[in-house]
Formats: C-alpha cells, sequence, structure tokens
C-alpha cells in the first residue's frame, strides 16, 4: 500500500537534505564575517535572532499545517525558505548587497531562510508518528542518526568546495540538493491526508528542538 512508503520517503528526504545542509550550515558565520566583512559581535547577533524566528516560525507553521495540510505546509515552507536562499546569492553574486547597510539585505535573508527550513519538524514528526506502526517507529528514528552522520560527513566536502569555488558556489550545491529533497517529500502529497490529527501530539519533541533553536538546515 501507499501508506507503506512514507517512511521510506521521509528518510530519503532526510537523508539528501542533511547531505546538502551539512555542506554549508558550519559555514555560514565565515561567510558573514569574511565575505560579508561583518564583525564577530554582529555575527554572534544573528545566531541570537535566529533561534527567535525559528520558534515563532514553527508556531505559524503549525497553524498553516491544521489549515492546508501537513504536507503542503512542510513544502510551501521549504520553497519558501530555498527561494530566500537563493535570494542571498543573487544578491551577494551579483554585487548588490556586498557592503554597505545593504549586506544585512542578505543577513535578513538567511535568518528568514534559516527559521522556513527548520521550523517544519513538527509537522514531519506528527506525519511519521500517525502513519508508521508503533513497533517500528523506533527503528525509523534510530536511522535519523544515518543522516545526521552525513550532515556532518558532508561539512568535509563543503569546505573543500568553499575553499575552491568560494561560499555562494557551494550554497548553490545545498541549494540543488535540498530541493531534490523537496522533489522526493512532494510524493507524500495525495497519499497523507490532509488532517490535523496528529500535530497536538506525536511531534511533541521535534516542537522542542525547533523552538530550542537547532539548526540543522
Amino acid at each position: 500500500p501507499r501508506i507503506a512508503r512514507i517512511p521510506y520517503v521521509v528518510f530519503g528526504c532526510d537523508l539528501v537534505v542533511a547531505l546538502g545542509s551539512g555542506m554549508t550550515v558550519k559555514y555560514f558565520p565565515l561567510f558573514f564575517k569574511e565575505d560579508l566583512n561583518m564583525r564577530p559581535a554582529a555575527v554572534q547577533a544573528i545566531y541570537l535572532a535566529v533561534p527567535v524566528a525559528m520558534a515563532i516560525a514553527s508556531t505559524l507553521a503549525t497553524k498553516l499545517g491544521r489549515k492546508v495540510g501537513r504536507v503542503q505546509a512542510v513544502l510551501a515552507l521549504r520553497v519558501f525558505g530555498l527561494t530566500c536562499f537563493a535570494g542571498m546569492v543573487v544578491l551577494y553574486d551579483r554585487g548588490i548587497a556586498r557592503a554597505g547597510p545593504l549586506k544585512y539585505a542578505i543577513v535578513a535573508l538567511y535568518v528568514v531562510r534559516t527559521a522556513s527550513m527548520n521550523c517544519t519538524y513538527p509537522l514531519e514528526e506528527s506525519i511519521l508518528m500517525d502513519y508508521v506502526p508503533k513497533d517500528t517507529r523506533a527503528r525509523w528514528k534510530s536511522l535519523q542518526s544515518v543522516a545526521m552522520f552525513g550532515w556532518c560527513g558532508s561539512a568535509y566536502l563543503g569546505g573543500a568546495l568553499a575553499d575552491e569555488y568560494g561560499y555562494t558556489k557551494t550554497f548553490l550545491f545545498t541549494i540543488g540538493l535540498q530541493s531534490t529533497g523537496v522533489l522526493i517529500y512532494a510524493q507524500l502529497l495525495g497519499i497523507v491526508g490532509r488532517e490535523a490529527s496528529g500535530l497536538a501530539g506525536g511531534g511533541g519533541d521535534a516542537t522542542a528542538g525547533a523552538a530550542a533553536g537547532v539548526v540543522r538546515r
């Protein structure tokens, strides 16, 4: 049955997105410091704003999931986040916002992009909890460690690419992989119902993670 595909789709998406995210997440502070010439204190201020934005976005994402459907909300937020990410690359590569006050447009896009990409964990977790049998949930949850290993391992590749081509070119690789993840996740359209039965229950741990500001994407 099609429902049996759900955990495989979720895991495949998580793995691809983790590989893309690991290439760049660790290097954003260096991008802000070296390419945008921001002071260390200003860079840290960004990472004070990110958890707040993520907590707000997580609440809004849950409300959106109740209104339009969980899969639809996840896909919309990821596409929005990737659009912001692409906007960062365009503003920098075209020299529009490399210096002066305009560079903070890149910062704003980064905060919004990070909040959008990371706020969907409660929705994703609720889908997994609703459609995966209780006796296999632990197995699928443990596979998340595989995705996290890929996240860490791809950081080496991201560093090599950044040294060779620059940070924004590496960002494009991440955008490509994360876009592939969106296409994989889109397979859940028509399989996962638009009901919101799991939003109040199964996603508790994911909500806590999002609210705590854990940046994985």
